[in-house]
Parts: C-alpha cells; sequence; structure tokens
C-alpha cells in the first residue's frame, strides 16, 4: 500500500465539494467585496462578501455574511450566518443564531442553538438542553399566568355588567 503525500494547505471538503457541485448542477459562484440578495450554485465562495440568502452544494465564506444558508458542506472562516442548514459544517470564528446540520466541526463557534448529530470542537451555546427546559418552562408558566389573568378580567367585566343592569 503506498501512501499518497497530503497537502497541509489543501482541505478535504473541497474534494467533497467538487463532488456535489456536479450534483447541483449549478455553475460555480465566486463573490468577492460584493452584496446580493440570492445566491444560487454548486460551488459559492464568498469572501467579503454578504448575501440575504444562499443556496449550494458546497459553500465557503471568509470574512462574509449570509441570512439563511443551505447546503451540503459549509466551511467558513470569520463570518456570520443567520440560519445554517447543511450535512457537513466546518466553522472557524463563526457567529449564528442557529446551527441545524448533520456533522459540525467548529473552531469558536457562537450560536443560540445548535442540533447537530456530530460536534467537534469548541461551540459556545446558549440554550443547552437545561437551559432549553429551563425557558420551555417558563414560558409554559407565562401562559398559564397569562390565561389565568384573561379569565379573571371577564369574569370581572361580566359581573360589573350584571351589577349595572340590576
Amino acid at each position: 500500500m503506498t501512501e499518497q503525500p497530503q497537502n497541509p494547505e489543501s482541505n478535504p471538503l473541497d474534494d467533497f465539494a467538487d463532488e456535489f457541485s456536479g450534483a447541483w448542477k449549478g455553475a460555480p459562484v465566486e463573490m468577492n467585496e460584493t452584496a446580493t440578495t440570492r445566491v444560487e450554485g454548486g460551488q459559492v465562495w464568498m469572501k467579503q462578501s454578504a448575501a440575504r440568502s444562499v443556496q449550494a452544494s458546497a459553500l465557503h465564506l471568509e470574512e462574509s455574511a449570509a441570512g439563511a444558508v443551505q447546503a451540503s458542506v459549509v466551511d467558513a472562516r470569520k463570518s456570520s450566518i443567520g440560519i445554517a442548514i447543511a450535512r457537513e459544517m466546518k466553522l472557524e470564528h463563526v457567529n449564528t443564531p442557529m446551527v441545524v446540520a448533520m456533522t459540525v466541526e467548529a473552531k469558536e463557534l457562537q450560536t443560540i442553538a445548535l442540533i447537530a448529530g456530530r460536534v467537534k470542537g469548541n461551540v459556545k451555546t446558549v440554550f443547552t438542553p437545561l437551559t432549553a427546559l429551563a425557558a420551555g418552562a417558563g414560558f409554559a408558566m407565562t401562559l398559564l399566568a397569562f390565561r389565568g389573568l384573561v379569565a379573571n378580567i371577564v369574569r370581572l367585566s361580566a359581573q360589573r355588567q350584571t351589577k349595572k343592569h340590576k
């Protein structure tokens, strides 16, 4: 068995992206210091750019921002993403409120909620399972209290109406 030399500069996600780019049947898109509302393509490269929504087989973000991302593979560095849905994500210094992925590899990911099958790396989330349970319980108690308050107001209003008619 012969060993093949590894290029330390190469990214294994690039090969994966090349493979999926043909499946997406989208042309490669390269953005540099550009802003747009929607980007669709096989492989999408964004450097110092912004897009409201991105749909791609493979997405590479560098110092960029994207509102809603849907891709098979996402590789992002020093970027912000609104909501990300992907099969595989490699994130470095990324801020995003919500990530949904099968696999997440992160170096300094800050998120409110992370839903993933496998997570590797440094991730800071606001909602852990315990805080999500506490927030849900607090929300349920608030709804019950509000329901009781409304019922009391309706009851008192009905009593006042009957007293006025007597």
